[in-house]
């Protein structure tokens, strides 16, 4: 092998180094769908310039033949990742499985093949001349019958990848327009050298200059677009027909909370176009509706309250989890929320009705009480009638008891849920409950859950049944854990426990006594946000109840 010179060989070097780290260190800033053509388009990039680097090295023609295998490696693969990346932005799902992205590369295979081989028979560089061109010792080629293969493949898949982008700019945001813009001009000035390279109409005879053109345009646009524009990030799939016919408003911020785009629902609320807002701060708009962090919900009124939209955040995140955005949802709830009012303003006045109601009940049962005590002292020389007046002071009694509770059942889903304390609810309960001599601990710091504000009832009668039934119960723990998708908080005693026959039993509203009346409200209060309740102790140990929480339903908050 005879080396030579050639100042085209540091500056390809260079090139080569550049596409070889920019693919390692900016992978992982590119849209999951795109990182895989993208990072590999950049090291093809890379192979393309370190093999036309060694073949400027090499004076003579068999070696640089040889060289050319390697370069060829990535000039024909270039052409494959490039409509891989036109298919990924634009949405087309049809090769972005690695089964049928490996089509595409079946015909570069068999032309690096035929390139390896060239020496045997001559199909793909029929022949060489050569040429002395700045300083340096060049070989023009010419080119076989097979030459024509790699060219309309590789001119194939360039036309198809800029029809699809033609037609995803018609249809795009002007932000996306822009990066759109600069794919184009990294494909079409290569296209404009490499046409004049196959026509022998470049200035210099023998050197190629459209990797030059192709890795300085193509790699440095990429780059600078990903840094200015966010090129490659986050892709627009089927917005047109999708986001843009969305009732409800759709604001999408990238991972630096920048606007990157938003329909036109959301621009009759936000009040700017999608034009004028677009790579500002979405924390802004979320702060003029009166959001200071990204809060799951929020509730904004419109024209002194005329008009209500309920504003909900959710992470827009990659397959693997990683999150690379947000999306903001804005739905006009003025409808509901004016039905919502009403129906709350009915339920008070039938609550007021009720309690209306209830009332005068209670005192009339009361008297019949007080003139059942007088009768029973009267007769208490008949020892039947006795019996028989015990018998109606006892039904009395679980009436009152019965309507007692349906002052604390009217209540059940009055008011909105909210985020309790765990600790601070269960400590309020045993104040309103006289323990005695039955400690309580509890071991759940910081730990909220979400639930009707009658959660307070729930410790207070899981205590009374303590007090009632545990017998020799001395101590109540109150403690949490995770278990798969749930969270389970624990309410358990060292009491005598509850047979096994009657777990399930004791939570029926059927049973008549003061604690199936408490076990079955605890079960309805629970079940308004989504948790349940079941009884799990060991018999003779003492009762242990176990509240099934779902995960959005509890969170440590200091």
């Amino acid at each position: 092998m005879i080396l030579q010179f050639s100042i085209l060989t540091p500056v390809l070097l260079i090139i080569a180094i550049i596409c070889a780290i920019s693919a390692y260190h900016l992978r992982l800033t590119w849209n999951e769908q795109l990182r895989g053509p993208v990072t590999l388009f950049m090291v093809l990039a890379s192979i393309w310039a370190f093999g036309d680097a060694c073949i400027y090295m090499a004076a003579d023609p068999g070696s640089q033949l040889v060289i050319t295998t390697i370069s060829f490696i990535g000039l024909s693969g270039i052409p494959v990742t490039f409509f891989l990346i036109a298919c990924a932005f634009t949405g087309i799902r049809w090769f972005a499985t690695t089964q049928r992205a490996a089509i595409l590369f079946i015909i570069p295979i068999i032309n690096i093949i035929l390139v390896g081989t060239n020496s045997i028979h001559g199909l793909f560089y029929s022949g060489v001349t050569e040429q002395f061109e700045l300083g340096t010792i060049v070989w023009e080629v010419t080119y076989g019958p097979l030459y024509p293969l790699h060219t309309l493949y590789s001119y194939f898949l360039i036309a198809c990848s800029i029809c699809i982008l033609i037609y995803r700019y018609t249809a795009s945001t002007p932000r996306v327009r822009e990066q759109l813009f600069l794919l184009f001009i990294g494909i079409i000035v290569p296209i404009v050298f490499n046409l004049l390279y196959l026509f022998r109409l470049d200035p210099f005879p023998g050197i190629d200059l459209t990797p030059f053109a192709l890795l300085l345009t193509i790699s440095l646009l990429i780059i600078s677009g990903n840094t200015n524009l966010g090129l490659f990030r986050i892709v627009p799939l089927a917005r047109k027909t999708v986001i843009e016919t969305m009732s409800d408003g759709l604001i999408v911020l990238d991972g630096n909370n920048r606007v990157v785009d938003m329909n036109r629902a959301a621009t009759i609320v936000v009040g700017s176009t999608l034009a004028e807002i677009e790579g500002t701060d979405g924390m802004n708009i979320l702060k003029r509706w009166g959001m200071h962090d990204m809060e799951h919900s929020h509730l904004i009124h419109r024209d002194d309250g005329d008009e209500i939209y309920e504003v909900r955040t959710e992470p827009l995140t990659s397959k693997n989890g990683t999150t690379i955005g947000t999306t903001i949802f804005i739905r006009d709830i003025t409808d509901l929320y004016r039905a919502r009012r009403s129906l709350e303003a009915a339920n008070k006045k039938l609550n007021l009705l009720s309690s209306i109601t209830r009332h005068d009940i209670l005192n009339q049962i009361t008297a019949i009480l007080g003139y059942g005590s007088i009768i029973q002292e009267e007769i208490s020389n008949d020892p039947e009638i006795l019996t028989y007046m015990g018998k109606l002071t006892d039904a009395v009694r679980t009436i009152q008891r019965q309507i007692t509770f349906t002052a604390d059942y009217q209540n059940l889903g009055a008011q909105e849920p909210a985020w309790q304390h765990v600790e601070t609810t269960a400590r309020w309960a045993e104040q309103d409950i006289i323990t005695g001599e039955i400690t309580l601990v509890v071991g759940t710091g910081d730990l909220e859950i979400y639930a009707d504000p009658l959660l307070l009832k729930v410790f207070s009668n899981l205590f009374h049944n303590t007090i009632i039934h545990g017998e020799r119960a001395t101590r109540i723990t109150i403690s949490f854990h995770e278990a798969q998708e749930y969270g389970v908080l624990t309410v358990e005693d060292d009491g005598i426990g509850i047979p096994d026959d009657m777990k399930e039993r004791i939570f029926s509203h059927i049973r008549g006594s003061k604690m199936g009346l408490g076990l079955y409200l605890i079960r309805e209060i629970l079940s308004i946000t989504g948790m349940t309740i079941s009884e799990t102790g060991t018999y003779k140990e003492g009762a242990r109840f176990e509240i099934m929480i779902p995960k959005n339903a509890y969170r440590y908050h200091p």
